[in-house]
């Protein structure tokens, strides 16, 4: 098993079995067939769900939300060609609370945590995550995670967050994927509002990062969250090559 100063490397269980976090409850044989599941639509749907701060569904939660879109896709057809009668008094309760919410949420300040509330407050998971996706300014790999500055480059990027806010991404040498990682992460922070050291939820990107750069979080660990990021490292080669990693028989 690989182990770290707190915890493994990998979550494996007492065969060797790999464990992922946007595969909730599953196991992998071999790490080839966990690198396999992060090119599935459950793994791609989870990541979103996590960098809005909802917890990841099921293989079979998933299969039923996607079973229930075609459901509801094939009854909205029937619906438009009957006349579109189809709608029920949920619907039209469900109507009116995010229409009562949209309209609390305009007469305060948008960008407020009230005016965010309000806006949110009615909205199942779906809505909530369609409306973080709508609500989250425009970002590329040259948007500071820290703050709202834009460089040139995501060489440029990291060089200058380094500078500024002395953030750094962890074991540099084992990552396989830099532009990805740090698009990750922009997600996490302009589209989630997520603080990366606490994994604070707040009501905007410019409230967590307001809070990132006064509490000292800056900063992303490896440690302990090797499911999360693990996609974006040669995990293998990191707890054969690191001193700081020991691999226990």
């Amino acid at each position: 098993m690989l182990r770290g100063p707190s915890r493994p490397m990998e979550e494996v269980t007492e065969d060797k079995a790999f464990r992922c976090y946007t595969a909730p409850g599953e196991t992998f044989a071999t790490e080839a067939e966990m690198k396999a599941h992060y090119h599935t639509e459950l793994h791609r749907f989870n990541l979103k769900r996590k960098v809005a701060g909802l917890a990841p569904l099921t293989r079979a939660q998933f299969e039923e939300r996607e079973a229930r879109g075609v459901r509801e896709a094939a009854a909205a057809a029937a619906s438009q060609q009957r006349g579109g009668k189809l709608s029920t008094a949920e619907r039209r309760e469900a109507r009116e609370a995010r229409r009562e919410a949209k309209l609390e949420a305009q007469a305060r300040n948008p960008r407020s945590k009230a005016a965010q509330h309000a806006a949110t407050s009615g909205l199942g998971e779906e809505d909530y995550l369609s409306h973080k996706l709508k609500q989250a300014p425009a970002f590329d790999l040259g948007c500071d995670l820290f703050s709202r500055h834009k460089s040139e480059s995501l060489e440029a990027n990291l060089a200058h967050m380094a500078r500024e806010h002395g953030f750094y991404l962890p074991y540099l040498d084992y990552c396989t994927d830099v532009a990805g990682l740090v698009h990750y992460l922009q997600q996490k922070v302009y589209i989630g509002n997520v603080a990366l050291a606490s994994d604070r939820t707040f009501h905007s990107v410019e409230a967590v990062q307001a809070h990132m750069r006064a509490k000292g979080g800056c900063r992303v660990s490896l440690e302990g969250s090797e499911e999360e990021y693990g996609e974006y490292y040669d995990m293998q080669g990191l707890a054969a090559g690191s001193p700081l990693w020991e691999v226990e028989e």
